[in-house]
């Protein structure tokens, strides 16, 4: 019993010995936890208020890439070599170079805005300032795509462009191809034609040169004829005026009553006679000019030397004087009878003009200029103009003295009439005397032997 008190007095000893320990144990590392948590708490807070200084609470939740920083001692990386080189990389995004700060990034950003500002291609250069490196990518992509796009189209407009020139180019080569076809078909044609032409002028030279040596010969033969003929005319003239002083002589015996040897030997009588004339050519020269009073205008009618100037006065050819000189003038052909052509030595003759004095015409009569069967009221009046346009003057008064007589058509023969108005009985008696008139004018003229000129003959001789 009393080992076995002692052995519970001892247990009982042993744990409170124990428990004194273990609480003593406790309440020294119970001191030592609290002095180290002051120490923790304290340097905590320090800790706290140096990285309050370097990031802030909301500045640190934003930066994932912190969570990845590590102690030097473990090889990093740290906060500020993360840092550093996300500026690094920034600053290589920025300006392509690592080491520009946000100073010299801005610096190199200001200055090339100024370029943009002073190049003036830019419409709006202000809206590049305080552009952020993401605004100015997506500014530019944009730029990109419109031009990329304008581009495109450019290339779609060239390629439809480069189609169509060449579709052009096609059609070109095949006209081109057409015309050259062509053009080689006409030369050959030229050379063709240039053959036939030489052909033909060489045919031609041969038949100029064989009607030239005809007409050479020929000409040398109407030169010896034209030169009898000349001999001939100057006899016969001298024999014409031989016998036309015998002829005047015999009429003043017999007091002026005899008729003459020709009709119409005055008017027949040619005033000039042409100097030069090739045939073929409008102008001809004649031997009458300023000395011979011509006028611009005048006309004569043209006679063959050989034949002479015939009593109906029918031409073979008109000419009008166009350029006068003193002794000679130019005159163009008007009219030309059919195969017939002037010649040199072929008379010219108007016998309303004579270049020494005007001469006097009585016209007599009624005219028919028109051919129509019928009077006209105005042909006295015509033939009237046609006299005095040429040089010549008009008379009632018909003497001796007178030139010529232009003789009409006779008045219709009045019916006499029984009971009448005084207005018919005038107009009677005004167409009778108008009848006793024309009659008597014409025994007048030609008991003084002067020349009577019918309508046909006059016009004749004139030309018309």
């Amino acid at each position: 019993m009393a080992r076995a008190q002692f052995q519970g007095i001892g247990a009982i000893t042993v744990w409170m010995i124990v428990f004194v320990a273990l609480w003593l144990t406790a309440t020294v590392f119970l001191v030592i936890f609290y002095t180290g948590h002051e120490e923790l708490v304290s340097e905590n807070q320090r800790l706290a208020t140096a990285n309050d200084k370097l990031i802030s609470q909301a500045e640190q939740s934003s930066i994932t890439l912190i969570g990845n920083a590590r102690p030097s001692k473990q090889g990093g990386p740290t906060v500020v070599g993360i840092l550093e080189g996300n500026r690094a990389d920034t600053a290589f995004l920025a300006s392509g170079n690592e080491a520009d700060d946000a100073a010299t990034i801005r610096a190199k950003r200001d200055q090339l805005v100024q370029i943009i500002q002073d190049d003036g291609f830019v419409p709006d250069p202000d809206s590049y300032f305080d552009l952020s490196f993401y605004e100015g990518m997506s500014t530019l992509y944009e730029g990109f795509k419109a031009e990329n796009a304008l581009r495109r189209a450019a290339e779609d407009r060239a390629a439809e462009l480069d189609t169509r020139v060449a579709s052009l180019i096609e059609l070109n080569e095949t006209q081109k191809s057409d015309f050259d076809a062509r053009a080689k078909e006409f030369a050959d044609d030229l050379v063709r034609i240039q053959e036939e032409r030489d052909t033909s002028i060489a045919q031609r030279d041969a038949a100029v040169a064989e009607l030239q040596r005809e007409f050479e010969e020929r000409r040398v033969q109407a030169d010896a004829e034209l030169t009898r003929e000349r001999q001939d005319k100057a006899t016969l003239e001298g024999n014409l005026a031989e016998l036309r002083d015998r002829f005047r002589a015999q009429q003043q015996r017999f007091g002026g009553v005899l008729a003459g040897p020709d009709d119409l030997a005055t008017a027949r009588e040619p005033d000039g006679y042409v100097l030069t004339a090739i045939p073929g050519d409008e102008v001809v020269y004649i031997d009458l000019g300023r000395e011979d009073n011509l006028t611009l205008g005048l006309q004569f009618s043209v006679y063959s030397s050989r034949l002479g100037i015939p009593a109906d006065g029918q031409a073979k050819a008109q000419i009008e004087v166009v350029s006068i000189s003193r002794s000679s003038a130019e005159c163009k052909i008007v009219r030309l009878g059919e195969n017939e052509l002037v010649l040199e030595g072929d008379l010219v003759a108007n016998p309303v003009f004579d270049p020494s004095r005007q001469l006097s015409f009585v016209v007599i009569g009624e005219f028919d200029l028109d051919y129509d069967g019928m009077s006209d009221p105005t042909g006295t009046a015509v033939v009237d103009a046609m006299v005095t346009g040429w040089g010549g003057a008009v008379t009632t008064d018909l003497t001796a003295l007178t030139d010529f007589v232009i003789l009409g058509g006779a008045p219709a023969r009045p019916r006499a009439i029984g009971e009448a108005s005084r207005e018919q009985t005038e107009r009677f008696e005004a167409t009778q005397r108008a009848w006793e008139n024309y009659h008597a004018a014409v025994a007048t003229a030609r008991s003084l032997s002067v020349p009577i000129m019918t309508q046909e003959v006059f016009l004749n001789f004139l030309g018309f």
